[in-house]
């Protein structure tokens, strides 16, 4: 299995027929901690702080006229623009199209604003270097291109 798909949340004996005592107990340590740092949005209550932002206008169009159609998997909010496109409160910011948590990323731009190395914040974060890099790439180009604003 090649590096590229293989997740953080595993480790090198995940696949042993019979793991040992101390592999077994730390894997238990580092899933622990990984899901520690990485809850999911629903547990996270992100969802609840993404919902309580209301978009005005569509981000694709810039039209008033939209409807809320529902929430998508992560209890975040959809809404049904006239132009036929869907978006989320989320949509046209650096949190569009994300896994992560919204803490997460918060985390990453003050390590970022306090002038922390990619390295050490991919360290940090147990993260690749190319993440940080893609990250940094997305923080400066969405704040160039589009509006610069958290949601």
């Amino acid at each position: 299995m090649s590096n590229r798909s293989r997740s953080q949340k595993r480790t090198p004996w995940d696949d042993l027929p019979e793991p040992t005592i101390i592999q077994e107990f730390l894997q238990m340590h580092y899933v622990a901690r990984y899901d520690q740092r990485h809850p999911k949005i629903k547990d996270a209550g992100e969802s609840e702080l993404i919902n309580s932002f209301a978009p005005t206008k569509c981000p694709y169009c810039e039209s008033e006229d939209f409807v809320r159609i529902g929430y998508d998997s992560n209890g975040i909010r959809r809404y049904k623009c006239s132009c036929g496109k869907t978006f989320k409160p989320t949509t046209g910011t650096i949190f569009d199209s994300r896994r992560i948590p919204i803490c997460e990323w918060i985390e990453y731009c003050l390590n970022i604003f306090r002038y922390v190395s990619l390295n050490a914040d991919s360290w940090n974060n147990r993260n690749a270097i190319s993440t940080s890099k893609y990250w940094l790439e997305k923080l400066f180009l969405n704040s160039k291109t589009r509006r610069i604003m958290l949601f």
